[in-house]
């Protein structure tokens, strides 16, 4: 009786992911907002902080890591006040193993976003922190990342997790999302202070359906998108200003650019 043999995962070290976002075109002094799947890569021999460690090592001390430490599945449908503690509401259920241990390193910042706040460690941590209000735009996380150019890393994971799209939506303020508040809720901070929660969510209407998966190939097509492989998962790289300006222009042309025909 013959039997089928699974092969064995690829096991992969830091030096090898190092090596990969050092190919992906990560520099020294760089700012990286990363989003990951530790399973994506086979046997990661260390787990989740060598990941974390690898990201750290590529950008130096002069760069800036930024994981999403989103919370959107849990409260954005809630509609009674919430209080939000942001040190310590824990994000792996969402986001995964990784942004949940980087989360809880020593230095690491946690803007005070209810549904999509992001962690960062570096020199322009606090810069990426934005006002705690809206989502996407200007003042807000993904609007900071975009003055500064920041990485988009999209390691193990598709496009389909690639959040800074949504901040082009808010940039088009495209009719199938509006805007709500999280009225009378309250943020507990790190030292413990409470304040009241400036939080606005861009919520899209029911039925609406996103189709982000397409922009890897419409980014590929323009020449922004760099690839690479690390284990058996696939990097992905592309600048923020060059998600904004590709992903604007299509929006521009059609404002359901991002949604599911």
């Amino acid at each position: 009786m013959s039997s089928t043999r699974t092969p064995d995962l690829p096991v992969v070290r830091q030096a090898d992911m190092v090596a990969g976002l050092e190919h992906l075109g990560v520099m020294p002094g760089d700012v990286a907002l990363v989003h990951s799947s530790l399973s994506a890569f086979g046997r990661v021999e260390g787990g989740a902080d060598t990941v974390i460690d690898a990201v750290i090592e590529a950008l130096g001390p002069k760069g800036t890591a930024v994981f999403p430490a989103f919370t959107w599945r849990k409260y954005h449908a809630i509609t009674e006040p919430v209080v939000f503690d942001v040190a310590r509401e824990p994000v792996k259920n969402e986001v995964g193993i990784i942004p949940e241990t980087f989360r809880q390193r020593p230095g690491v910042l946690r803007s005070p976003h209810i549904c999509h706040s992001v962690c960062a460690l570096g020199p322009q941590a606090r810069n990426v922190m934005g006002d705690g209000g809206k989502s996407w735009g200007p003042t807000s996380s993904f609007g900071q990342l975009e003055e500064l150019n920041a990485w988009n890393l999209l390691l193990g994971v598709t496009t389909t997790s690639c959040t800074a799209l949504h901040h082009c939506e808010d940039l088009m303020q495209v009719p199938y999302r509006s805007y709500r508040s999280y009225e009378d809720s309250t943020l507990v901070l790190a030292d413990g202070t409470r304040q009241s929660c400036q939080s606005i969510e861009f919520l899209p209407q029911p039925g609406t359906r996103a189709d982000f998966a397409k922009m890897e190939a419409v980014f590929a097509e323009q020449g922004v998108l760099r690839t690479t492989t690390v284990g058996g998962a696939k990097l992905l790289a592309i600048r923020m200003q060059d998600l904004v300006r590709v992903t604007m222009a299509g929006l521009t042309e059609d404002i359901h650019y991002l949604c599911a025909k």
